[in-house]
Parts: structure tokens; C-alpha cells; sequence
């Protein structure tokens, strides 16, 4: 039996990813394991994608969350979550940080340090997809499309990978990009209803800092500062910041409040970022 780990991070690339494995016959000899693993900070309407991915696609989706310890020497593992148990106010990912801070200080995630991918995602999938197939002989389905080539994958690459693969770049007469992602969508009965821009967790430190000032904009419009107030008590907490050039959160909404009291344009802030690390796990 062949054993492959479907990453489904909630974004769009990742569904078309994984309702052509779902549906394809390349694919009918693997044992299919479909995961989200859930960080406590995904928008509303991220959640809902995944819920019509399981609606509209039958789509045999596991949630999942990290399980952390305060207890020197024990590992990440995981547990199964639904819908209305996940949670949706940053724990998994609060409680990844004290896991990494329990022997000594490192504080939280941002650019020098980068662990959040690998605690709230790739740790977390391995222990569920070894505890369901019973080996970690498994494969891993990445949703990489021709936009990710070649800054965060070659093609060279893509052909020496033993334990990754690549169906978007691979299994179609050209590569999936952004048009063939749009053409895939109008077809389906459910779209994702935020911008491809906002991401999966809400503020990513590998976003450049327009596209973060743009978000939180967005959440001040909206009068929602649960994912501000968030990044404010962990930086608070252990004393050092998320994102690129030391700045703070209170650094960001400062710039975004005065960018939108002012009507800055966005075009003066910096644009270089890079895609959310989460995808690649």
C-alpha cells in the first residue's frame, strides 16, 4: 500500500490540489490522508472554504491541532478537532510558543527564527499521519503552482524530491497558475471570499509589509481587533517581535491607522515579501 499525506492549508491552490487527487485515477492506489492542521488564527472565511470543500466535494477532511507540552523532553503531537470544537482564537499557536520556550528563551516567530511553520504544521501533520498509517513511509502533497517556481521550488528540485510532491506542477499538460486557478473556481458552486492576499493566518511575518499594513487595514474597517490584541499579549509576553525590521504590531497598526486617516498610498511601502511558508510543509 502506498500512503500519501494530502497538506490542505486552506487556501485555494491547495483545494484544487486536493480534489484532483480526490478525483483523479493517478492517484487510486494511495491510501489518502486529507489534513488541516488548525493554528487558532485562520479568518472566518478560510473556515468556511473548508467546509464547502467537505459539502460540495465530499471531501474526507481530518482537522487537526497541535498538542503542546510544558514537560522537557516530550514532542509535538496532535489531536482531531471538527468544525465546532476547532479553536478560533490563537491557543494552538500561543501554546507553540511556550513549547519552544520551555528550556530556554527564544521568544516568538519572526524572521531570524521562522518555527511556526514547522510547530503548528509540519510536526503536527507527521504525528497524525504516522499515528493513521502506522509508518512514516508516507508521501506529501504540496500545493505549489507556477507562481511558487523558481523562488520557492525548481524544477530540479521538484524532480529529486523522494517525499514531496507537486500535482499542480506535475500532473497537468502545463503548469497551474493563477489564470487556471481562476477558470478551476468558476466552475465550483462555493468560492473562497477573501482576497488570495489576506492568507491563511492572519498575519504572516513573511508578507511584505504593504500587503501587512493592507490586512490590517481591512481588520480595523471591520472594527475586528482579535488577531491585533493577539500579536500584542505574545510579544508583550516574551519581549521580541514578528515581524521584518524589528517592528512591532503596534509599529504596523500605527502605519496602517495613519496610512488610512491620511490617505497614504500603499505603492510607498515595501512590496517584498514572500508567499506564507505555510503552504510548504
Amino acid at each position: 500500500m502506498k500512503f500519501l499525506l494530502v497538506n490542505v492549508s486552506g487556501g485555494r491552490s491547495s483545494a484544487m490540489m486536493a480534489r484532483h487527487i480526490q478525483t483523479s485515477e493517478k492517484y487510486k492506489d494511495y491510501e489518502k490522508l486529507f489534513v488541516f492542521c488548525n493554528t487558532g488564527l485562520e479568518r472566518p472565511e478560510t473556515v468556511q472554504f473548508l467546509k464547502d470543500q467537505v459539502k460540495y466535494w465530499n471531501l474526507p477532511l481530518y482537522l487537526i491541532e497541535g498538542v503542546y507540552s510544558l514537560e522537557k523532553g516530550i514532542g509535538v503531537k496532535s489531536k482531531l478537532v471538527d468544525f465546532d470544537s476547532m479553536n478560533m482564537d490563537g491557543k494552538p499557536f500561543s501554546q507553540a510558543i511556550e513549547h519552544l520556550n520551555k528550556n530556554e528563551w527564544i521568544g516568538v516567530p519572526n524572521e531570524a527564527i521562522p518555527y511556526c511553520s514547522d510547530y503548528l504544521k509540519k510536526r503536527v501533520s507527521h504525528h497524525f499521519a504516522k499515528k493513521v498509517f502506522g509508518t512514516t513511509k508516507y508521501k506529501s502533497a504540496i500545493g505549489f503552482r507556477k507562481e511558487d517556481m523558481p523562488k520557492r521550488i525548481t524544477w530540479k528540485e521538484i524532480c529529486a524530491e523522494k517525499k514531496r510532491i507537486f500535482p499542480l506542477l506535475t500532473d497537468f499538460n502545463l503548469f497551474v497558475d493563477q489564470f487556471e486557478l481562476n477558470r478551476f473556481f468558476e466552475k465550483e458552486n462555493f468560492k473562497l471570499t477573501i482576497h488570495s492576499d489576506m492568507g491563511n493566518c492572519a498575519y504572516c511575518q513573511k508578507k511584505s509589509d504593504r500587503n501587512l499594513i493592507e490586512v490590517i487595514q481591512f481588520d480595523i474597517r471591520k472594527q475586528n481587533f482579535k488577531y491585533i490584541d493577539w500579536y500584542r499579549k505574545e510579544e508583550k509576553k516574551y519581549g521580541n517581535k514578528f515581524f521584518r525590521g524589528n517592528l512591532s504590531i503596534d509599529d504596523l497598526v500605527k502605519t496602517a491607522q495613519c496610512a488610512l486617516n491620511d490617505g497614504i498610498q500603499l505603492e510607498m511601502f515595501s512590496d517584498i515579501g514572500e508567499a506564507c511558508m505555510c503552504s510548504s510543509y
